[in-house]
């Protein structure tokens, strides 16, 4: 495992109702990771390795309050989903987590803060017009002109399990997108950072970034998978470990204690531009669930 250079580049949020703004940075420290089965894809880890997805600054950062989630009703089927969205393999549903909350997308965007405002480093703009729901289906579209979108819930917890079904179709190597886990009340980025599913949408992998202390060091991992099929993206936060899950497969684990968030966090969903000339771009997803 190899150490680089701390990243000084920047990232992430303006939101309609809550702003947000802070600076990157970027270290090092021993990380585990495994798969709780063989498996013939390709899985490396760096430790403390460039975020190729660098983070926007969010000086003066706003954080969302942090609110009790109440137990979800059972979703209703989605008349005219698309099809294809399927199930696949859950942690959730392997290792026996009770749901607390989420979103199954079959209604408003009442329990997000969408961003407006510039985009990640400067680049293109952030906007509400660029996040969709179609047949049940979250949908941020990154345009050519370099508009994108993002959005961060307003539900924030200390420990728990969250997962994500997303897609990312083949597009420009220029849009990322970023599923996190953000801090809630502990200014960024001593608050820490867990982004468990993290890529461009040319690439053949999914990436794992922990940021962990004032210096914004962090832990990271890369996997290979087909990104432009449904998988289902999971994190499991306790007071003494923070685990990745895809498709129900532990890929990244560590129990050090000094990498651990200090506060509640919540969930954000972003489709971030990289800078240059970018072409277009989709984050798809399905739905995204919290677990005690």
């Amino acid at each position: 495992m190899a150490a680089t250079t701390p990243r000084m580049r920047t990232r992430r949020i303006v939101a309609i109702a809550v702003g947000a703004v802070a600076v990157l940075v970027s270290t090092f420290v021993s990380v585990s990771v495994f798969t709780s089965q063989p498996t013939p894809t390709a899985l490396s880890v760096d430790n403390g390795a460039a975020d190729f997805q660098s983070h926007e600054q969010r000086n003066n950062a706003v954080p969302n309050p942090a609110t009790a989630p109440t137990a979800p009703k059972a979703a209703a089927p989605r008349a005219g989903a698309p099809s294809g969205t399927g199930s696949g393999p859950e942690a959730a549903s392997k290792l026996g987590w009770q749901r607390i909350g989420g979103d199954e997308f079959t209604g408003g965007l009442g329990n997000w803060d969408r961003y407006d405002g510039p985009g990640h480093d400067g680049n293109g703009r952030r906007s509400p017009s660029a996040i969709t729901v179609q047949n049940g289906v979250l949908v941020i579209t990154g345009d050519s002109s370099g508009t994108t979108g993002g959005m961060a819930s307003k539900s924030s917890r200390k420990y728990g399990k969250w997962e994500t079904r997303a897609k990312m179709p083949r597009g420009s190597s220029a849009y990322h997108p970023v599923i996190i886990l953000w801090p809630s009340q502990v200014a960024w980025p001593a608050g820490g950072e867990i982004d468990y599913a993290e890529t461009d949408t040319n690439s053949g992998n999914i990436n794992f970034f922990l940021h962990y202390g004032a210096a914004n060091n962090q832990l990271s991992a890369t996997k290979s998978i087909d990104i432009t099929q449904w998988h289902n993206y999971a994190v499991d936060w306790s007071p003494g470990r923070i685990t990745g899950y895809i498709d129900g497969v532990q890929w990244f684990s560590t129990t050090n204690p000094g990498v651990m968030p200090p506060g509640p966090m919540h969930q954000t969903i972003q489709l971030d531009l990289f800078g240059g000339s970018p072409g277009t771009a989709q984050l798809m997803v399905d739905w995204v669930r919290m677990y005690s």
